[in-house]
């Protein structure tokens, strides 16, 4: 009798020792359940990546750096893009937020004169300083390739002015952003989104 009561009081001791550990793993799991939603990216938390239930959005968000811009935008509901007054400038609606991104397209002018030992250059005016490298390059600092235009338009006195004129073309822009943003070219318009 004495051997089985030392028995049943180990199997109960073991008993509470396995309770005791079970409540301790559901605290840790608990504990690291926490500790992940409060280490998740801002990205994470104001932007899910399902698409919103509803179309409407309160906060507009003006984004300065294309891959936040994407980065947010992702799988978009309702994407819409405009090419005016020397801008290109995108707007998504996303977790519901209305996220905007606006870049300046260049422009510059050359102007030069003609003569027996070459070509003189007698100024270079461009629309920004910051613009060069994307006057250079042919595209935008988001990656989209802008179309080239030349026009010379002769001055008084021998000069000559080279007008070199950005565009993009609307096709090739919805295109890109579907692509980009990994959303279907009917969820792409042109135009702007009011909020």
């Amino acid at each position: 009798m004495g051997m089985e009561r030392g028995y049943d009081e180990k199997i109960d001791v073991i008993d509470l020792i396995i309770n005791v550990l079970k409540d301790h793993e559901k605290k840790l799991d608990e504990l690291v359940s926490r500790l992940e939603e409060a280490q998740a990216t801002p990205a994470e938390v104001k932007a899910p990546r399902e698409p919103p239930k509803q179309v409407g959005a309160a906060i507009t968000a003006v984004l300065k750096r294309w891959v936040e811009f994407t980065g947010r935008c992702s799988g978009a509901q309702l994407v819409a893009f405009d090419i005016a007054d020397g801008f290109f400038e995108v707007s998504a609606v996303a977790g519901g937020v209305v996220y905007v991104y606006r870049e300046e397209i260049p422009r510059l002018d050359l102007q030069y004169t003609k003569g027996d030992e070459g070509v003189r250059i007698e100024s270079i005016d461009i629309s920004k300083a910051g613009l060069m490298p994307a006057a250079l390059r042919g595209n935008l600092d988001c990656g989209l390739e802008l179309e080239k235009k030349e026009v010379e338009v002769g001055l008084p006195g021998g000069s000559v002015v080279h007008k070199i004129i950005y565009d993009i073309d609307p096709g090739t822009a919805k295109s890109w952003l579907a692509y980009q943003l990994g959303v279907d070219d009917s969820a792409i318009i042109q135009g702007n989104l009011k909020v």
